[in-house]
Parts: structure tokens; sequence; C-alpha cells
């Protein structure tokens, strides 16, 4: 996945997180609907000025649009089989790794 991919998702799952159509996003932003799904499909970047009006619409940071690190929503099942996969002295460690941070 190229960067305008991985910016193109984050952009699609900001727009969905607010309950917003392109239509209105492209609204926001003072640009053609068009052009929302050319930077959802990774196809175009958005001007910064247009990116900065969708971040003052919507109250967030124009940072939040490069976070491209997501919370995991399979974390226990990634967890597992990674652990699976881990040699007995490595699966110890991890244990040890784990009881630390707990505390």
């Amino acid at each position: 996945m190229n960067k305008k991919e991985i910016f193109g998702k984050r952009f699609k799952e900001i727009r969905k997180k607010f309950g917003y159509t392109q239509d209105k996003m492209a609204e926001i932003a003072g640009i053609e609907p068009q052009s929302i799904s050319k930077i959802e499909s990774g196809k175009n970047f958005p001007l910064l000025s247009n990116l900065e009006k969708i971040a003052s619409n919507l109250g967030i940071e124009l940072e939040d649009f490069f976070c491209y690190e997501h919370k995991d929503t399979n974390l226990k099942e990634n967890l597992i089989n990674i652990f699976e996969t881990l040699e007995q002295s490595d699966k110890e460690k991890l244990l040890r790794i784990a009881r630390a941070l707990k505390v």
C-alpha cells in the first residue's frame, strides 16, 4: 500500500467516524465530491488548505489525518497468534513483560 492509499484509508475512516458522506466532506472543504472519492481511493492527496478546513469543521487536529497507528480491534486474537509462534523461552519472557506492565 502506498502513502496515498494509506492516507486515503485514514481520511475515509475519519469521515465515517463523524457520519459524513463524501458529499458533506466535499461541501466542508469547498471541493467536488469526486475529489473526496479520489482522496479516499489513494489517487490524490488533498490540498493542505482543504484539509485544514475539514479538520477545523470536525474539531480535530490536522495531525489526526496522519495518525496511521490504529487500535487493533482484534488485539487479543493477534496477541494469541503471535504468542503461539514463539519459542518457549520467548513465551516466558513475554509473560514477564506482561506482568511488569500490569503493575
